[in-house]
């Protein structure tokens, strides 16, 4: 194998690729090791001042991927809450619609037909209660003719 890092095909090697990724990694941490000292060192020149502005500029990053996470968080809530409603939907109408079956098959009314049952004892009633407003007339003319 050559120093290029090639193998016979003209390829990169991956332990090759793999071991120039780890040093990119290494150089990225100790840089980001260094602006963290550079900062601390700043803060020491400065004084508190730019210590207390650093501090205040992380609790407002805190701040905003707090709420970001916590909007996304029940966005993804809503999310679950809807879907859960609409199987819920399903599996109740998936119910209903056997008992109604099994109920028809039994010759027994389901909901609707008792409903519509009320409705029309309703409306004979009403129509009986009419019927009996008109009638005491009638009924007091025949007591009168029998006493």
């Amino acid at each position: 194998m050559s120093d290029n890092q090639n193998d016979k095909d003209g390829r990169k090697s991956p332990l090759k690729a793999l071991t120039g990724a780890s040093r990119d990694i290494r150089k990225y941490t100790h840089q980001i090791w260094l602006a963290g000292l550079g900062a601390f060192a700043r803060a020491e020149e400065e004084g508190s001042g730019f210590f207390d502005a650093l501090v205040e500029a992380g609790r407002e990053v805190e701040k905003q991927t707090k709420d970001k996470t916590e909007s996304r968080v029940e966005e993804i809530k809503e999310r679950v809450r809807h879907h859960t409603g609409e199987t819920m939907e399903k599996m109740e109408k998936a119910f209903d619609d056997r008992l109604n079956k099994a109920l028809s098959r039994l010759g027994l009314p389901n909901k609707h037909e008792v409903e519509e049952l009320e409705k029309r004892v309703q409306e004979l009633t009403r129509a009986l209660d009419d019927a009996e407003e008109k009638a005491p007339v009638k009924r007091q003319s025949r007591k009168k003719q029998t006493d």
